[in-house]
């Protein structure tokens, strides 16, 4: 009887590649450019995960509990200070809408503090997802080397996609009847068109 595999491509991810100043999204032949700068996209950033990442022949991720390092022993000197964080996009990543972004670069370790920072203050941080435009990413200094750390704007905040854990909603006609609020003004905005 014949051995049978599968090739294992993976989950679909994405990168910024600082040198070069762009993003890519994996694809079957590799790494493939996509315009970030000035689009929004959804970043799921209440379930960004922290840990020790070593990208040295390959990845290696130890996640910490609770994004806390404390217990958590260093693996190697060749593990660094990491994050994981979902994107998502239907218009800009194509058959696989949710993409992780994963990193131990310091400018990215900025621009998911400052993404965070800015998004926890937020009372819809727990259940919703902010839509995010992404701005430029200026080269900076950084001891003896340099970095890029995007810039962003949260634009709205968006139900979370089913592909982020969001479960599809269920409502009875009479609970919608009892329980919708009167029309008034949101900070919800849509932005079908570009996410």
């Amino acid at each position: 009887m014949p051995l049978h595999m599968i090739e294992n491509t993976g989950n679909p991810y994405i990168r910024f590649q600082i040198e070069e100043n762009i993003w890519g999204i994996s694809s079957e032949t590799g790494l493939e450019d996509v315009e970030l700068e000035g689009k929004t996209i959804m970043i799921d950033i209440s379930e960004v995960k922290m840990g020790w990442l070593a990208l040295q022949g390959g990845r290696d991720w130890l996640e910490w509990p609770d994004n806390n390092p404390v217990g958590c022993a260093k693996p190697s000197d060749a593990h660094k200070q990491g994050f994981s964080v979902q994107f998502y996009s239907t218009k800009l990543f194509g058959d696989s809408p949710s993409r992780q972004l994963s990193s131990s670069q310091i400018g990215m370790l900025d621009f998911v503090k400052s993404l965070y920072m800015a998004a926890e203050t937020n009372p819809k941080f727990k259940t919703h997802v902010p839509n995010v435009k992404i701005g430029e990413a200026p080269k900076r200094k950084v001891g003896k080397g340099s970095t890029r750390t995007p810039s962003f704007e949260i634009t709205g905040w968006s139900d979370r996609p089913e592909e982020l854990g969001g479960a599809l909603p269920v409502a009875s006609p009479s609970a919608a009847a009892v329980t919708a609020p009167p029309a008034a003004a949101s900070d919800d905005v849509s932005f079908a068109d570009e996410i």
